[in-house]
């Protein structure tokens, strides 16, 4: 059973530590049971990687899959460095940016800043590209509230931070990821001609959403560099003052689990959550895409869904928390 849950070291890389964080053990029997749950809920693949080891490594780890949301963590890193390197300003408004949309923001609405788009907080109820039908039918109408007054989960915010970044950083989104994180970080799978687009609904806005496909073996390497608050074999890839500020929650929700509140770009855990370690925070994609962080206990967890096979099985944000309180009750305190 050993074989075929765990990896020896040399065949993944040499990961950074977090020398305060814990280290857990894990019983075989009770990742044996992880897997079994894997089966019934039809997942694609799954990481778990603990400190130097990959604790368990499950289904097809070296095939692309679509990111869905998990798109706007990826982004939130880029837009970090921006910010860093003085490209962007968090206070910068869509005004002063020159962004506008298709019949017009109002003034109002252009005074939202990079900082409300980030928190998703802009107050800018505007049709948006890759808008699910759900995230539709709740959608305020314009002009409800004020930039920065209400957050509420918004295509139209995340959309327009991939316009205002890539025309201050000079490059597309997907090329900016593969410059600055897949390269640096060693990806093995992404290639950007394939695995990322942009896709644009003009009837709805002008400014389209951008779509990943990756490895569950490469998107773990990224939570890695937040486990280790941005650094890569020495080297700062992704400040780590932004890594502590766009994980901390700006707007909290009224729940507990992997979706306690909303940073920037990342989804924060409910501190008050009986089995999730507080300060944990999580990358999360429609269908059962996801990516957590565990920084008190040094652990990263991928996992990912074929969400493109044609009836294939989907799981949403109750799922997903009971297999990580599974994952996490096979500790060996």
């Amino acid at each position: 059973m050993r074989s075929r849950l765990y990896i020896p070291l040399a065949l993944v890389l040499t990961w950074p530590t977090s020398a305060e964080a814990q280290l857990p053990n894990w019983s075989d029997e009770g990742l044996e049971q992880v897997a079994e749950r894997l089966d019934e809920i039809g997942s694609a693949a799954f990481i778990v990687m603990s400190g130097h080891e990959v604790v368990l490594s499950w289904g097809r780890t070296e095939t692309p899959f679509r990111m869905h949301s998990i798109r706007k963590s990826l982004l939130s890193a880029l837009v970090g460095v921006s910010v860093a390197r003085g490209e962007l300003s968090l206070s910068s408004s869509l005004a002063e940016l020159g962004i506008n949309d298709k019949g017009l923001l109002t003034p109002a609405e252009q005074t939202a800043t990079v900082e409300h788009l980030l928190a998703s907080r802009s107050g800018v109820y505007h049709p948006a590209a890759s808008e699910t039908r759900e995230a539709r039918a709740l959608r305020p109408t314009r002009g409800a509230f004020e930039p920065g007054q209400r957050w509420y989960y918004n295509n139209w915010d995340f959309n327009t931070l991939g316009t205002i970044f890539a025309s201050a950083r000079g490059q597309t989104v997907g090329d900016a990821f593969r410059d600055h994180l897949a390269q640096p970080l060693g990806f093995r799978d992404f290639d950007v001609e394939r695995d990322f687009e942009y896709h644009l609904e003009p009837h709805h806005s002008r400014h389209p959403s951008y779509r990943f496909r990756l490895t569950a073996r490469d998107l773990v390497r990224f939570g890695r560099l937040y486990l280790g608050q941005g650094r890569w074999e020495g080297a700062e890839i992704v400040p780590g003052e932004w890594v502590e500020r766009s994980t901390r929650a700006t707007s909290v929700m009224e729940s507990d689990g992997t979706k306690g509140g909303y940073g920037f770009m990342w989804w924060v855990s409910g501190a008050e959550d009986p089995v999730i370690p507080d300060g944990s925070f999580t990358a999360s994609g429609a269908g059962g895409q996801r990516l957590t962080v565990l920084p008190s206990l040094n652990t990263v967890v991928v996992h990912l869904m074929d969400t493109e096979a044609e009836g294939g099985p989907r799981i949403g944000s109750e799922a997903y928390d009971s297999l990580l309180r599974l994952l996490l009750a096979a500790r060996v305190r």
